[in-house]
């Protein structure tokens, strides 16, 4: 219902003669839309009544007094996160919540619709928006700031603070930005080219809200901290709407052959971030005298090995040939005669000794 009907149905349901707002205790007769009704002492008026002059005071024109003070003209928030937009009395006492009313409202950006999101009045108390809430222990202070859980894309517009203290009211707005950064990722891909083979650096966003970015390309030598900017071999393609209404992209740079290694960046600007962001990555160029280099030194470390290994082969083989007739030999005396060979060896020593004994005798 819009909200000028709703008032004037609240005022004709208080000029009603036939309404349950009668009783015998009367003021004097007042005029109402021209015509003399009676109306009910405000003193013994019922809740509902109460609820329902906060309703019509939400919708009569603002008044002076009563001020409410937001976060500002805009405010900053980021996609699926918890939000809160202030909207606060300043200096106000504790209220009593039966003679206050708040009424949240958004005015959409992307179709300009106006939508209710929370209101409270009297003991009404309504959440339009699943999850939107205002705390009445924070209202009693004055304190009727927002809660929306999990904002989405859609919720960015215009929200408008409506408070009525009985009988004064005011209201404020503030716009409601809301903003993904992008996931960034670089890496290195082989590409199928005409004259064969090339080397690409994508760089690559995802999930960022809203469209417009700006994507650079910067580079400089390992053994310099100086980078400069790549204007030539960027190919950018168009960004795509994701099913969330979030949009990605990618980005290639096209690598050229060059005698020394590189650091290349892919540095972003976007709406969601202060300052630009960036990625660095690191190519080795493959020089043909590098490489002859390593094959000299990995031929040289593999002969070397062998060398080492035929060595230690031969060596370990080399005692088992020097000590096996040996072994043989006293095998085969053992088998033989017993202790037969070391007798046989004494016996031919003491003949030796008696032949120099006969030879030293003069007889």
């Amino acid at each position: 219902m819009d909200p000028k009907e709703s008032c004037c149905t609240a005022l004709c349901f208080l000029c009603n003669p036939g309404s349950s707002l009668h009783s015998s205790s009367l003021r004097p007769p007042r005029k109402c839309g021209g015509l003399s009704k009676l109306v009910q002492s405000s003193s013994e008026w019922p809740a509902d009544l109460w609820s329902l002059l906060l309703w019509l005071l939400l919708c009569l024109p603002l008044a002076g007094g009563l001020e409410v003070e937001m976060a500002g003209k805009t405010q900053m928030v980021f996609l699926h996160e918890d939000v809160t937009i202030p909207c606060k009395i300043p200096g106000s006492p504790k209220l009593d919540l039966n003679t206050v009313g708040v009424i949240w409202s958004l005015k959409k950006d992307r179709d300009e619709s106006e939508v209710q999101v929370f209101e409270f009045y009297g003991d009404q108390r309504e959440a339009v928006r699943p999850g939107a809430d205002v705390s009445l222990l924070g209202l009693e202070h004055g304190n009727a700031s927002l809660h929306l859980p999990r904002i989405e894309l859609w919720e960015a517009g215009e929200y408008r603070c409506k408070v009525v203290v009985t009988p004064e009211k005011a209201e404020g707005t503030t716009r409601l930005e809301v903003v993904a950064h992008p996931d960034m990722c670089l890496f290195e891909k082989l590409a199928t080219a005409r004259n064969g083979k090339e080397k690409l650096i994508i760089c690559q966003l995802e999930g960022f809200y809203p469209e417009a970015f700006d994507i650079k390309w910067m580079r400089c030598a390992l053994k310099d901290s100086h980078f400069q900017e790549i204007t030539e071999g960027i190919v950018t393609g168009p960004t795509v709407k994701n099913v969330d209404d979030t949009f990605s992209v990618n980005s290639s740079l096209v690598l050229k052959p060059a005698l020394e290694d590189h650091i290349y960046q892919c540095v972003v600007s976007h709406r969601s971030w202060l300052i630009p962001q960036s990625l660095n990555i690191t190519i080795f160029e493959n020089k043909p005298g590098s490489v002859m280099m390593y094959v000299t030194i990995i031929g040289s470390c593999i002969v070397l090995f062998s060398v080492i290994a035929c060595g230690l082969w031969k060596w370990k083989r080399l005692p088992t040939h020097i000590t096996e007739p040996v072994l043989a030999s006293e095998g085969r005396g053992e088998a033989g005669g017993g202790g037969g060979g070391k007798r046989s060896r004494r016996e031919e020593e003491k003949e030796k000794e008696k032949k120099k004994k006969m030879s030293a005798d003069p007889a």
